[in-house]
């Protein structure tokens, strides 16, 4: 009996650690979130000035689903290089 009881002691003992662990690096993680800022930001740092369409591609390529192709569509149309275009989307997702 005295076994048993230290084996499930020294389990719950690991069992509370890792919850620590896991639950500490869980809680002072970060959330990401997608921010037309940084988009919009990148474009402004190689040279481009913020049209409607710039501000707008940005806003949607921070959206979920399909509508995140608009970014696109708006940035490359306004005469965003499409290198640009990738990664100021990319940024707006993230």
């Amino acid at each position: 009996m005295n076994r048993i009881k230290k084996f499930f002691g020294v389990a719950s003992a690991g069992v509370l650690m890792a919850g620590v662990l896991v639950g500490g690096t869980v809680a002072t993680a970060g959330t990401a979130h997608a921010t037309p800022s940084d988009c919009q930001r990148y474009l402004q740092d190689r040279g481009y000035s913020m049209t409607s369409d710039r501000i707008d591609g940005c806003a949607y390529g921070a959206r979920d689903g399909i509508v995140r192709l608009f970014c696109v569509a708006l940035l490359n149309n306004s005469g965003v290089s499409q290198s640009h275009t990738e990664t100021a989307c990319r940024l707006a997702a993230a």
